[in-house]
């Protein structure tokens, strides 16, 4: 199968899904590495889009920092 030279959908606006069945891939096969990368863009998606106040931010910074 050729790969896609665009990609078909975007995860928290940032990471690039070339092919469908890599989400059942990345799912299936997330390790903790990935899984602390995701949390991270997932937070910085909802704090672009104004989701947490000045304090929350700030709390989910220094909690995501604690993980790294």
């Amino acid at each position: 199968m050729e790969q896609q030279t665009q990609p078909v959908a975007y995860l928290f606006e940032d990471v690039e899904i070339y092919n469908p069945e890599d989400i059942e891939k990345l799912i299936d096969g997330l390790t903790e590495e990935q899984a602390k990368f995701m949390l991270v863009r997932a937070v910085q998606m909802a704090y672009r889009n104004g989701l947490y106040s000045l304090t929350e931010s700030e709390l989910i910074s220094k909690s995501l920092r604690m993980l790294k």
